[in-house]
């Protein structure tokens, strides 16, 4: 007993001069998600690519300071890091050949936007798990021509030599959409050093949330296990995603070599979904959305210094009725702390 209790605690007094370090650089984040990436199956989510940026907020931007003192109000825990990111997301049928596009598979969708995140941690005073960290989001952004999709996937498509998806003009009209998220995950550590050869650390992380929108309004519910060499963060597990997944702030500490395998299932309960419900003010394609969908995924990530590289399998669920098969895709992510 005394061992598995001084085992959980020195890696929080261990790891001090560390957080104090990963406090002086932010982390840069490329994360590309595809079909190409798993079983190549071009339909419904089939494209997600976004650039974002994590640092601790000693040098919060002015314009994001009201909302660090409403959080530090609200939760009486001020927030540890920012972000933003840019991305575009894209959607299509399974049958890119008709014209117009087959009304009971997925709408064309085109989704170029933006976010912005806060995010606070709990710093227990004995540095011992479990302990939690909040998320929160404001995502915006433009769906439809304007969103540069049809571009977009076009041109990959001219590149790679794959065949040309005729039903662009039945996409989703313009409008402007926004989402707001919160979450919560709890990070619950079993650190086995004199046990498991090399030193193995587990961490397990339940995590619930909700998001309110007319891009998304939902709930979700969902855990990640991981297992590996200098896996201990003390900010977040696993590497990021793009929404709606599995996802976390995108911030990691220093390693000089770390490794790690995870797996992970996250279940939503779904109230809206523009890119399956349609345009909110205008008619356009819909389909009949499915109110539960679930997502697994497995991955590893490999980090050397300030680098890390991370890939993801994920499988979902159908999300509308007239789906024909549940959906995969892959998901590169690579990080740099500078």
């Amino acid at each position: 007993m005394g061992l598995v209790a001084a085992a959980l605690a020195a890696p929080g007094a261990a790891r001090a001069q560390d957080v104090e370090e990963a406090r002086q650089e932010g982390v840069l984040s490329l994360v590309v998600e595809n079909d190409s990436l798993s079983s190549g199956a071009d339909r419904n989510y089939t494209s997600g690519v976004r650039l974002a940026y994590v640092q601790p907020t000693g040098d919060i931007p002015s314009w994001l300071s009201g909302g660090e003192d409403f959080i530090a109000n609200f939760t009486d825990a001020r927030p540890a890091f920012w972000g933003v990111s840019i991305g575009q997301s894209i959607f299509t049928p399974e049958n890119i050949a008709a014209n117009p596009a087959p009304p009971d598979e997925h709408p064309y969708a085109g989704y170029l936007y933006g976010q912005i995140l806060l995010a606070t941690i709990q710093n227990r005073p004995d540095g011992m798990f479990p302990r939690f960290s909040d998320l929160y989001e404001l995502e915006f952004g433009m769906i439809g021509p304007s969103a540069l999709g049809q571009q977009a996937q076009q041109g990959i498509h001219e590149f790679l030599g794959a065949p040309d998806p005729q039903g662009w003009d039945s996409q989703l009209h313009d409008e402007f959409v926004f989402a707001l998220s919160y979450e919560r995950r709890w990070s619950s550590l079993r650190y086995f050093a004199d046990i498991t050869p090399g030193g193995l650390e587990i961490v397990v992380s339940p995590s619930l949330g909700a998001t309110l929108g007319t891009l998304r309004t939902e709930a979700r519910a969902g855990v990640t296990a991981q297992i590996g060499y200098q896996i201990l963060n003390n900010y977040e597990i696993g590497p990021p995603r793009v929404r709606p997944a599995l996802s976390g702030a995108g911030y990691f500490e220093h390693r000089d070599f770390s490794w790690s395998l995870f797996a992970g299932v996250q279940a939503r309960a779904v109230a809206r979904n523009v890119f399956l419900d349609g345009n909110t003010y205008r008619d356009s394609a819909r389909v009949d959305r499915i109110p539960g969908v679930v997502d697994g995924q497995v991955g590893f990530t490999l980090q050397m210094g300030d680098a890390r590289l991370a890939y993801t399998y994920v499988v979902r669920t159908d999300e509308f009725e007239t789906q024909t098969a549940a959906q995969d895709f892959g998901t590169l992510a690579l990080q740099l702390r500078f």
